[in-house]
């Protein structure tokens, strides 16, 4: 048991704190408790963004089943916690800044006098301002079908805080997925972000003060410090650790606190740098009594995190469960109260014994633990000093040669589409204007959770071309969840997946191997610190290429070999037939250029020559493409085609028999043009690479000339191969392939240019990668 002497070192702050309260700024807070009863309630009204301060806290969303007239429906639902105070209130604390000074001591360890006073009535203001009750406001929650549900809040209790359950949405949105919402009218200033989580796999619940950020809760002035006026430090190995934990499980992560709501900002932020983000959950104390601050770190903990635990268990009663804490409260008595209730679903219990504070002689006493864990398996708990001391948790078969505890941070820059206010309801088309959406530059963006199957690579370069861009557009309209563009990138692996850490061979991609590859459309892409991907989108990097160069060869290269091998079914062991190909739009589109340096690689045609037309936009390019890429005929064809350009008039003139195949990359003028009987043969191959529209729907004379003709005619529609780009990475190091770099601009300039560039992409301008800088 924890002696009475233990906990005598706050009452003489929290008195001085206590009769500074008698003063003004307390004084308001009782006069408020008084005229609640004397006059009526506020009437309610709707939050002014212009009068009011509002918070939005992240949280965690889970399924929930309800029933309806044919059966049961699974939907996500989340708390969703919101504070409204008056904007500018609470000016003079400089009564309150120099008590906390006085008791604190300032030593010049911290800075200056003035510095460390700036610095204190910074991080007081959450705890002073006015807060505002019987306010109302909306919420909007992007959905994956580019709609948005309007939830609405509040109105908020006399705390100024509104906390209930809202549908997050429908079972579309994927475990794992990250949504960010925004209060209506704040012009995307005020949002929260929501981690959706499914019924299984594991859970993290840490305590924060003392287990994971250095706060001294022993001692009233070291909160004091630690809190007004010291930077945020972690506990040394425990970023490690959770890094670990989020690499090997992907668990959803709460902070369950003793300490109050007011610190919210500032706790989310050090999460934030120094851990993996999830829901965060505070004490809700009075807005307006520093002296609360000190108190709630000792006061009633135990019962506090006890019944916040079970509200996590009602939520998550599947999943598995990790308790971590430390001994400066309650943790271990609480955490064995929650395990005894339910026993299957906590899974480990760790407890940091703290060494660094004094006066934790009981706290720390073998007696303490053996009387809290009386009735808990030795198995489950653990107390710890060093972090090191848990890597080797036996509830799972963490590696330890594969991963080799490399620091991931929970949080990472990145560049995200911004959801339009004006996608909202099911009638707004995918291809509708969204004139207040945008590209965001984001340096707090969740880092990405690798699923079992997937590595997690660090970004070096990332790449696009403005066709592509124009292209994925068009195949995947935007969304009003997040999503993070370029698919095209080169990167170095940081973790392996966890399915083949009991395989013999373990992983086929090792830990330091750099890669490149290509995102499935599908998914988030590559502009970003982090990414994730399976083993058939990468392959390793040719040795004899930049990064930058190696960013702009998947998608266009795979393009290419798909066009010709997959849909063209092409056999280059074939040593017979002679093969008669028709390219467009050569010189200014990525993937016409990869196909004719393919065509014209002796390994893989190592038996005969294609004999290559290409197409070009200006006359200069001939010679270029005469000489250097060996191309048999060239024909000029300027973009956009006049009207009276003839594509089968030009083979007709200069006696060219059709040809096998055509891979068109110029739109959908030429690819109509290409079905003539002139251009290509009987039972012939159409393709095009840049205009899916162009296929469907056709007209009615090229319907009849298809059919008539017996040809294939089909839009390349471009998968992750990695067998294929390990391939196309053999054929770079010999010499038969190379990128083309256009620029090449940092990251966090990405906003401007993909808004420059996408708007370029939609007329004529064509060709050439542009490659963001990411992490070299």
């Amino acid at each position: 048991m924890v002696s009475p002497t233990a906990q005598t070192k706050h009452p003489p702050v929290i008195q001085k704190l206590e009769r500074l309260g008698d003063r003004s700024w307390r004084r308001d807070s009782m006069l408020h408790f008084l005229t609640s009863f004397l006059w009526k309630q506020p009437s309610i009204q709707a939050v002014d963004i212009r009068q009011h301060t509002v918070w939005l806290f992240d949280n965690t969303a889970y399924l929930r089943t309800t029933p309806i007239a044919k059966g049961l429906k699974e939907s996500w639902h989340a708390e969703v916690v919101a504070c409204v105070f008056r904007r500018d209130s609470r000016k003079d604390m400089s009564k309150i800044v120099a008590m906390i000074a006085d008791l604190i001591g300032l030593d010049g360890e911290i800075g200056t006098e003035r510095e460390t006073r700036h610095q204190i009535a910074r991080r007081l203001q959450p705890f002073l301002y006015h807060v505002m009750p019987a306010r109302m406001m909306m919420l909007e929650i992007p959905q994956p079908n580019s709609t948005t549900i309007i939830q609405q809040l509040g109105p908020t209790n006399s705390n100024g805080i509104s906390s209930q359950v809202v549908n997050m949405g429908n079972r579309r949105i994927a475990d794992g997925s990250v949504v960010r919402s925004y209060l209506r009218g704040s012009r995307d200033n005020v949002e929260m972000r929501t981690y959706f989580a499914g019924p299984k796999g594991w859970l993290v619940i840490s305590d924060i003060d003392d287990t994971i950020k250095y706060t001294k809760t022993s001692e009233s002035t070291g909160i004091l410090r630690t809190t007004f006026v010291e930077e945020p430090r972690p506990i040394a190995g425990m970023p490690e650790l959770y890094s670990h934990i989020h690499r090997e499980l992907s668990p959803a992560w709460f902070y369950v606190s003793a300490s109050p709501y007011n610190l919210y900002p500032f706790l989310r932020t050090f999460i934030h740098t120094h851990f993996n983000p999830g829901t965060l959950i505070l004490r809700d104390s009075s807005w307006l009594d520093v002296s609360e601050l000190v108190k709630s770190f000792t006061v009633n903990t135990m019962e506090y995190k006890v019944q916040q635990i079970e509200k996590i268990r009602r939520q998550f009663p599947q999943r598995e469960v990790i308790c971590i804490g430390d001994t400066t409260q309650k943790d271990p008595e609480a955490y064995a109260e929650i395990y005894k209730k339910h026993p299957h679903w906590i899974r480990a219990i760790w407890i940091r014994k703290v060494t660094d504070v004094p006066h934790l002689e009981d706290q720390n006493s073998p007696e303490r633990f053996k009387a809290a864990f009386q009735g808990v398996p030795d198995q489950i708990w653990k107390v710890f000093e060093q972090p090191e001391a848990v890597f080797d948790f036996p509830a799972k078969p963490f590696s330890t040669t594969m991963d080799e505890q490399t620091f991931v941070p929970g949080t990472m820059r990145a560049l995200y589409h911004r959801p339009a206010s004006t996608a909202i309801t099911d009638q707004t088309a995918l291809d509708a204007p969204r004139v207040d959406s945008g590209m965001i530059f984001d340096t707090d963006f969740p880092v990405p959770k690798p699923a079992a199957n997937q590595y997690l690579i660090k970004v070096q370069t990332a790449a696009f071309s403005h066709d592509g861009l124009r292209l994925a557009r068009t195949l995947h309209p935007s969304k009003s969840i997040p999503q993070i563009p370029l698919h095209n990138y080169c990167g170095i692996v940081i973790s392996t997946p966890t399915e083949d850490h009991t395989k013999p061979d373990g992983p086929k991609f090792k830990v330091a191997d750099t890669v490149f590859g290509l995102i499935s459309n599908t998914r988030d892409g590559a502009a970003a610190d982090y990414t994730v991907a399976t083993e058939n989108e990468i392959a390793l990097k040719p040795k004899n290429i930049s990064a930058a160069e190696a960013s702009t060869i998947p998608g266009p290269a795979l393009t290419a070999w798909q066009a010709l091998f997959t849909y063209g079914g092409l056999d280059n062991n074939d040593a017979r037939r002679e093969l008669r190909v028709l390219v467009t739009n050569a010189r200014e589109n990525e993937v016409a250029a990869q196909a004719l340096q393919l065509l014209r690689a002796r390994s893989l045609f190592p038996h005969y020559r294609p004999w290559i037309c290409a197409t070009c936009s200006c006359p200069e390019h001939d010679d270029f493409l005469r000489d250097q890429v060996q191309v048999d005929e060239v024909i000029d064809a300027a973009l956009p085609l006049p009207q009276d350009f003839d594509l089968a008039k030009i083979f007709r003139k200069n006696k060219w028999e059709p040809v096998d195949i055509i891979l068109d990359c110029a739109g959908e003028q030429m690819f109509n043009l290409a079905h003539s009987s002139d251009v290509v043969k009987n039972n012939g191959i159409v393709l095009t690479a840049v205009d899916n529209t162009a296929v469907q729907p056709k007209t009615a004379d090229r319907e009849a000339q298809t059919q008539k003709q017996g040809l294939f005619s089909r839009f390349v529609a471009l998968n992750p191969d990695g067998k294929a780009l390990a391939r196309i990475a053999e054929l770079v190091e010999e010499g038969s392939i190379r990128g083309r770099v256009q620029s090449i601009v940092d990251l966090a300039h990405g906003a401007n240019v993909l808004a420059s560039e996408a708007a370029g992409a939609g007329g004529a301008r064509r060709g050439g990668m542009m490659v963001f800088r990411v992490n070299i």
